[in-house]
């Protein structure tokens, strides 16, 4: 060993000493450890232990997972029987590293709340956490786990289900236990609903645990709740409704979520809410045992409830009717509690109905008369339709007019309440609808059926139709329209066909044809303006019209020819005689023949018409500080079957005339060109063609006469 240190001082003379000295002190540590080792007394055995401790003792610790583990492993210090009364604690530490250090920053550590690993695990019948239950929670938290026992959660693992949550699935790792103050804890606000989801978005645990709501969690992700509480605002997770620890069943009395407690459990954040409600209709008959009056989760859903201004949700502008309707349309409900039926199709079908249905965003609904919360019947003096407080009600949106709205129906429809004058026009109408639109088509259907019969005839004999006008007569052109009434015509037919779409698709915003529109347009305002703007335009081409007709020499002349006379009821007749195949030939029709005079006199009557009740439907509350609610409604059945009548004659007399009729089709062209040929005149206006001949030949012959007269002297 010297020649050793010898040589390792001659080689290195300064880190050689360091060197010697480090196995020196090595060497030295080695001995004294045999030293305390042979000195050290031996502990007793389990044999001596079991002397004073006999197997009721150790047959605990012969089943737990320490039963591989002699006495003094855990009892250090013990040398001899008898011992000292009190010994040092027993240190897990010594075995179990990783975990104490886990533990260290545990809620539950020594440091915080003085909890040992006993605590917990016990001494000698020590088991394994997942053996335990809740069984160790109980000595510290009474309350909470005798509140969890009588959950579902305790329920189902009593009945042997594995995937029954213990304290440990909520509150996390056992060694790991955060407080629910702290970010980090599985049980922090903010996460609370991820915790619950482990299990409740979890497919297979679902299946299993036959969770009624299989899809709870992902509903809840997009709720107003989900979306506050990621935006680190107070707002209810899933313990904040079904409780923490007691957890139970919808249909236990006891349960947050058992169908009377619902809006106690709400009112915890919603307070004033809850008071309106209970004071409610709706409350007062929960209160009294009423199992179908609807409580906070049938209006608002339960987990994917939605904010009211977002058009998912079931109280939204657009949704809140249809909720209100699960109740009010129920024919088991309506019976039982003797409920006024039909209200949802009135007011679908009212104005508010259907701006509603058109995607207006501002017009009235359920709640917007009746109240949100706080809904009373109309007896009440407090309810928002008791006829005192109709006036201030409906003057919310219609200022000054809510006197004459108080006195009237509200909810009704064809057969639900409708005023009598109403109910008389509109039977009135489906009769003329269905008398002039019904002899139109016949009238036409005969006609058409004639001239196709003539042109096919003519075809099959090898006939081509000989121009009764001399050949220079039949290729000229003849003014039909001037460029003016080209004009007006265009206007008209413009006006007409926004006003006909934008109206109709108003209306009828569900059908396929309408789709198109709403989804454009996202809303309503914009069809609403444009059925306005394209009126107020047809207004002003009407009295430009006016002005036309009764201004200028040629509005005059055509307003002459435009005037019915018997005339037209012998040409009528003279051609439904022909169709019938009475007559060999058409009658020599004028300037305008009977099927243009019907048109041009529906045109006036209609522009006026629907002007007029357009107008009255449009400045509704000025209306309704004058004249009562018949007023619009009358006016409202008026413009829509007068709409339909319009139409209609359009589509079916107007469009034969000018597109479907053999002798025109493709199309007649005199709107774009305004002319006719001679040919054309001859066949359908063949008097006026006789009358500007013989005009024209009076014209040249006077002509002829001034030039022949000799000169005076």
């Amino acid at each position: 060993m010297r020649l050793r240190i010898f040589h390792l001082k001659r080689c290195f003379p300064v880190w050689g000493e360091v060197i010697a000295g480090c196995f020196l002190a090595l060497l030295l540590i080695g001995v004294l450890d045999v030293y305390a080792a042979v000195s050290e007394e031996p502990p007793v055995s389990d044999e001596e232990c079991l002397g004073c401790h006999d197997e009721v003792d150790r047959a605990p610790l012969a089943r737990s997972p320490h039963k591989a583990q002699v006495c003094a492993d855990c009892h250090v210090g013990i040398t001899e029987t008898p011992h000292e009364e009190k010994l040092p604690p027993v240190s897990c530490q010594k075995c179990h590293v990783k975990l104490s250090q886990v533990f260290a920053g545990s809620i539950h550590a020594p440091a915080e709340a003085e909890v040992e690993c006993q605590s917990c695990h016990g001494t000698h019948a020590m088991r394994r956490a997942a053996e335990l239950g809740a069984e160790p929670c109980r000595e510290c938290h009474g309350q909470v786990t005798r509140e969890y026992l009588g959950s579902v959660h305790a329920k189902a693992l009593a009945r042997g289900s594995q995937d029954a949550a213990l304290c440990f699935d909520c509150h996390g790792e056992a060694h790991r236990l955060r407080s629910h103050k702290d970010p980090q804890s599985p049980t922090f606000h903010s996460r609370t609903a991820e915790t619950c989801g482990h299990c409740h978005a979890d497919r297979a645990i679902v299946e299993r645990g036959r969770i009624p709501i299989p899809q709870a969690y992902q509903l809840y992700q997009k709720s107003v709740h989900a979306r506050a509480v990621a935006a680190g605002k107070q707002a209810a997770t899933c313990n904040d409704c079904h409780e923490s620890h007691d957890l139970r069943r919808a249909n236990d009395p006891r349960s947050s979520i058992y169908r009377d407690n619902i809006p106690r459990t709400c009112g915890q954040c919603h307070a004033k809410e809850a008071k309106a409600y209970l004071e409610s209709v709706h409350g007062i008959a929960v209160t009294n045992g009423v199992t179908k009056s609807p409580v906070c989760a049938d209006c608002h859903g339960e987990h994917s409830i939605a904010a009211a201004r977002d058009p998912a949700s079931r109280v939204s502008v657009a949704a809140v009717s249809k909720t209100c309707s699960s109740c009010h349309e129920a024919q088991g409900i309506i019976e039982k509690y003797g409920i006024p039926s039909g209200r949802l199709e009135t007011y679908a079908e009212s104005f508010h109905g259907l701006a509603v249905r058109g995607g207006s965003g501002v017009a009235a609904n359920c709640a917007s008369c009746h109240g949100t919360h706080n809904i009373l019947p109309s007896s009440n003096p407090h309810s928002t339709i008791n006829p005192l407080n109709l006036p201030r009600t409906c003057g919310q949106c219609h200022p000054g007019a809510g006197v004459q709205l108080a006195s009237a129906k509200i909810h009704v429809a064809p057969g639900f309440g409708e005023h009598p004058l109403a109910a008389l026009i509109r039977r009135l109408y489906l009769g003329i609808i269905l008398v002039t639109i019904g002899g139109m088509s016949l009238h036409n259907g005969l006609d058409f059926v004639t001239r196709l019969r003539e042109r096919w005839r003519a075809d099959m004999l090898g006939e081509r139709a000989r121009s009764h006008v001399a050949p220079e007569v039949a290729g000229r052109l003849f003014e039909r329209l001037t460029v003016n009434e080209r004009i007006q015509h265009l206007v008209l037919l413009s006006t007409f066909t926004i006003l006909a779409i934008s109206g109709f698709a108003l209306k009828f915003p569900e059908g396929w044809w309408a789709r198109p529109l709403v989804w454009i347009e996202r809303g309503y305002a914009i069809r609403a303006w444009t059925h306005r703007i394209a009126g107020v335009l047809l207004t002003l081409a009407a009295v430009y019209h006016l002005v036309y007709v009764f201004g200028t020499q040629r509005g005059r002349s055509q307003l002459r020819a435009m005037l019915p006379g018997f005339r037209d009821v012998k040409e009528a007749l003279w051609t439904l005689a022909f169709n019938l195949g009475r007559r060999q030939s058409l009658p020599r029709f004028q300037r305008f023949n009977y099927v243009e005079k019907l048109e041009y006199w529906a045109v006036v009557w209609g522009t006026f018409v629907m002007a007029a009740t357009g107008f009255i439907m449009w400045f509704q509350s000025a209306v309704l500080r004058r004249w009562p609610l018949l007023t619009i409604d009358v006016a409202t059945v008026i413009h829509y079957y007068e709409a339909w009548l319009a139409t209609l004659a359009i589509l079916v007399w107007h469009f034969y005339s000018v597109i479907f009729r053999p002798d025109v089709y493709p199309m007649s062209w005199v709107w774009l060109s305004g002319k006719l040929t001679g040919e054309q005149m001859a066949e359908e206006h063949p008097a006026e063609l006789d009358e500007i001949l013989a005009t024209e030949t009076g014209a040249r012959a006077q002509a002829h006469d001034d030039t022949s007269k000799p000169l005076s002297s």
